[in-house]
């Protein structure tokens, strides 16, 4: 008879066979036990530590390879890790902040780390609700609120972007294609399509607002689209892609209209996919540190839940790899 068993018994388990069970409960008896279940009630009744870990519904390799250190470090650290997926368009931001908190609060959350999204015209009063630390990951915020209450890591999105064209420009390039991810996007990949179009605007190339393509996020959808553009637009020698996730497609694009990335096209991209340096050619990049940000939100987060720390705002700067992607603009080309 094994202390398994026993317990077995002691728990009503079903798979006992009946003259083990009423052999067990004779012993029982006779010897007067009473199960000692301070220990299960401690078990069940400690509060376990929770972080939540809450990321909008988009495909995004970044957030993703964050999130899942993170959650690994956490659990190293004896927190429970709960994750949910958030849906970006299908609601007004005050609901969804509303959810949020509601999320928080129903599973009794000793801190949250949220990625991506846009809660800009969230009221302060909100924020103001937050029940436990909430460090939110390159998500567009407010910017008159009190930052005494929540934290946010960011990296510069516009100015990055602004950086993106720009190379491009003093590369020669005149007609340049943007790949954007949607017209009415209002997250961080918002601030960079805008972020484009002020450029292209401040250096007298309007022109070119009118080669812009969205992907909404999906080599599926950026692939035709961009194919068929460039086929329509010889004269374009640059693609500006706002989000990698979608690069892997104008790279095809180019390859289907009979062009040569490197040669007589150049591509620059923004987010740093690791994939994306093993190209032929590599894709020149702009590459968010998500170690350097892995590990301050992990520092920052341990810190506010320990009281340690107090809430905090800091915006990384993207690094800048030059690949082979992005030629000079061929003199032939800028003629054309």
């Amino acid at each position: 008879m094994t202390p398994g068993t026993v317990s077995k018994v002691l728990n009503n388990y079903p798979d006992i066979s009946d003259a083990t069970r009423q052999n067990i409960l004779k012993i029982i008896e006779e010897n007067q036990y009473t199960p000692r279940n301070s220990a299960r009630s401690l078990k069940l009744t400690s509060k376990i530590p929770q972080i939540g870990l809450g990321m909008e519904g988009i495909c995004d390799w970044l957030h993703q390879s964050i999130a899942r250190a993170l959650s690994i470090r956490l659990h190293n650290a004896d927190y429970t890790i709960l994750t949910f997926n958030d849906n970006y368009y299908t609601q007004d931001k005050t609901e969804k902040f509303q959810e949020l908190l509601s999320y928080i609060d129903r599973h009794e959350l000793t801190g949250m780390v949220y990625f991506g999204g846009e809660f800009k015209s969230v009221p302060a009063k909100y924020f103001q609700s937050l029940p436990c630390p909430v460090i939110f990951v390159n998500t567009v915020l407010p910017d008159q609120i009190s930052t005494e209450t929540y934290s946010s890591v960011q990296v510069d999105h516009y100015g990055t972007a602004a950086k993106q064209m720009e190379y491009l420009i003093s590369k020669g390039h005149r007609n340049i294609c943007t790949l954007i991810t949607s017209e009415v996007d209002t997250s961080v990949y918002g601030l960079r399509r805008d972020a484009y179009r002020d450029v292209l605007r401040q250096r007298g190339l309007e022109h070119n607002l009118s080669h812009v393509i969205e992907s909404h996020y999906i080599c599926d959808h950026a692939f035709p689209a961009l194919s068929a553009h460039l086929k329509a637009h010889p004269e374009i020698t640059a693609i500006c892609s706002a989000a990698d996730v979608a690069t892997p497609a104008a790279v095809r694009a180019v390859h289907n209209v009979g062009r040569t990335l490197g040669k007589d096209m150049a591509i620059i991209s923004f987010d740093g996919m690791i994939p994306l340096q093993y190209s032929v050619p590599s894709i020149t990049i702009f590459e968010q540190p998500w170690e350097e940000m892995t590990n301050y939100v992990y520092e920052l987060l341990i810190g506010l839940i320990d009281e340690s720390r107090q809430h905090l705002q800091i915006t990384f700067q993207a690094k800048f790899q030059e690949n082979e992607s992005c030629p000079p603009c061929a003199p032939l080309a800028q003629g054309q």
